[in-house]
């Protein structure tokens, strides 16, 4: 059953990228010219520092942050004594220490070293390759071109961040545990499919985050009078606050890992959890929540969305030109 429920779970990234690359115009594309090797060695090598770079400065701590809102909420269901956006992160320094903003810092570099590459490689190549069509350069505007090659890009690397996804949520939900101990228990509890719980709703949230973060920059780009780099970080600020949209993937996402290593009131529960898929803990938000619950955590995400866009969006664009 666990290997069934990984299968599917991987199966469902996997057809994201397909429906993807059916955007694509395979035909169209077919006379395009590949890309020299050394442009995508550049690529990957750009993507792997970038994405470390950014975390290690401040997405990491923004992701803390982001979870424990969510999961601040999900403990405080009758809503007695809940805490805003700015009360969750002092009390978490507070009680923890700064350093508790780094917690998972090293899986968090690994997975860095290889999602940065997967991800600005993606979504670089379908660019370029796009761009590099007559036809599509001359009939399809530079955003919907941002928002596919984006999309592309996060679908892959959807594959490689679901795991570490679900162990710093899993750390965070412990109260800090360290993510080897959160690997050790996941593991011996589920085994593989543990590893990969939640990761429908990771390849949903990817997906649409760099399609829009890529897109909508390409969208607002133009109509920002300020040249340079200050024009440029503006854009993908921009560009960033607006892919915010889908803060209910990530909701969702927190909802359904954490709830496996929170205390569960019945036995039961545990299988239930488990088998629940992305529109049902999405349903059940609503049903508790309503709308707002869907975008729990809004605040942390914004500035997490902006600082991403402008590291992996905007920075190889000035490296570019």
């Amino acid at each position: 059953m666990r290997h069934w429920k990984i299968c599917t779970d991987l199966t469902r990234c996997l057809l994201t990228i397909a429906i993807i690359q059916q955007l694509l115009l395979p035909s169209v594309l077919a006379s395009v010219p590949q890309l020299p090797p050394t442009v995508v060695i550049r690529n990957l090598a750009r993507g792997s520092a970038l994405k470390m770079m950014a975390d290690l400065s401040g997405g990491l701590p923004m992701e803390i942050w982001k979870s424990s809102v969510v999961l601040q909420h999900i403990r405080t269901k009758d809503g007695k004594n809940r805490k805003n956006d700015l009360q969750v992160l002092q009390t978490l320094i507070e009680e923890r220490g700064f350093s508790s903003l780094w917690t998972g810092c090293s899986a968090r570099m690994v997975e860095g070293f290889f999602s940065g590459a997967v991800l600005l490689t993606g979504k670089e190549t379908l660019r370029r390759s796009l761009l590099a069509s007559p036809v599509v350069r001359k009939t399809v505007p530079p955003a919907v071109i941002g928002f596919v090659a984006g999309a592309g890009g996060g679908a892959a690397q959807a594959l490689i961040m679901a795991p570490t996804s679900l162990l710093v949520t899993a750390s965070t939900a412990k109260g800090g545990q360290s993510v080897v101990a959160a690997a050790k228990e996941v593991w011996q509890r589920d085994g593989l499919a543990g590893i990969y719980k939640g990761s429908s709703a990771v390849a949903a949230r990817q997906a649409t985050n760099w399609a829009s973060r890529q897109g909508f920059t390409e969208l607002v780009r133009p109509h920002i009078n300020i040249a340079g780099v200050s024009g440029e970080i503006i854009a993908g600020c921009l560009g960033g606050a607006l892919s915010s949209w889908n803060t209910p993937f990530e909701v969702a996402r927190i909802h359904s890992q954490s709830r496996l290593y929170l205390p569960v009131q019945k036995k039961n529960d545990y299988k239930t959890l488990q088998s629940e898929s992305l529109i049902t803990t999405m349903r059940q938000i609503l049903e508790e929540d309503g709308v707002s619950g869907l975008y729990v955590g809004l605040t942390p995400r914004i500035f997490q969305a902006c600082y991403q866009t402008v590291f992996l969006v905007c920075i190889p664009r000035l490296i570019e030109r």
